[in-house]
């Protein structure tokens, strides 16, 4: 039994580190470690409603493309390794270990585009609010800047 809860364990903390032509494709568009965590944070998020939506796809290449200036042709591969990294991943903690780094104004600029990501179908489930809140507390985002980010990014009704 411990042998069992060991292996999960480090299976939880190399979730986000896959194959080694994963890591090639990020490196390979001139992304850092963080920002691929974060393309693949917001991929995780997309299935969260157990639905994968077009429109949350298109938010996250639009990401790639304008927030790291890759090409469409170079963020593919990004994205494709990416959003099989997500659908493999079995918990968040491997991904925000590694972003709870960043300075705080960077960890709110991800939860706002996470939010975009949350919203982007025009629906936000109950599923993608509660992942974004376990996000906000393993990245160490206070409680009232994550409610602001929620409100800022919220299309109007």
């Amino acid at each position: 039994m411990f042998n069992l809860f060991k292996n999960l364990l480090e299976k939880s903390n190399s979730d986000w580190q896959g194959s080694g032509n994963t890591h090639q494709q990020w490196r390979d568009a001139g992304l850092t470690e963080q920002q691929y965590l974060a393309v693949v944070l917001m991929l995780q998020l997309s299935h969260a409603d157990f639905s994968s939506e077009q429109q949350e796809h298109d938010v996250v290449m639009q990401y790639l493309q304008t927030e790291f200036g890759l090409t469409a042709t170079t963020a593919e591969p990004v994205f494709a390794a990416a959003l099989a990294q997500a659908g493999d991943a079995t918990c968040l903690h491997g991904f925000t270990s590694k972003l709870k780094d960043l300075p705080y104004a960077e960890r709110l600029a991800l939860l706002d585009q996470l939010w975009k990501v949350a919203f982007a179908d025009g629906e936000l489930e109950p599923n993608e609010e509660a992942m974004l809140r376990k996000i906000a507390d393993l990245l160490f985002i206070r409680h009232g800047d994550y409610i602001q980010s929620k409100l800022a990014v919220q299309p109007a009704n």
